[in-house]
């Protein structure tokens, strides 16, 4: 049964007949190698962008606990110049707003 068919088909090669879909196979073929290229390339391109944004988050969280710090020394400077400022006003007679 097998036999049969490709052997049916043999004339059909011989003759051109399967040129046309033989062709858009080919074509077919092609577009989809050069799809998967540009998949590749993406997929390179959005690997690099993680590790950058990876790196980024890593900045960012060091930045935030360098902030936390100076706000916790500004916080430590006012209580201080909150006593500095009583002070001044006792001593120069100024009253507290």
């Amino acid at each position: 049964m097998r036999t049969r068919s490709v052997l049916a088909i043999v004339p059909l090669v011989l003759s051109g007949c399967l040129s046309p879909l033989t062709s858009r196979l080919d074509r077919t073929n092609h577009q989809l190698d050069t799809t998967n290229q540009r998949l590749a390339a993406a997929n390179d391109e959005l690997a690099d962008t993680s590790q950058r944004l990876a790196h980024i988050e890593l900045q960012l969280e060091q930045t935030n606990q360098k902030l936390a710090q100076v706000q916790s020394t500004l916080q430590q400077m006012d209580r201080r110049l909150e006593i500095v400022e009583r002070v001044v006003r006792k001593v120069g007679g100024i009253k507290e707003e």
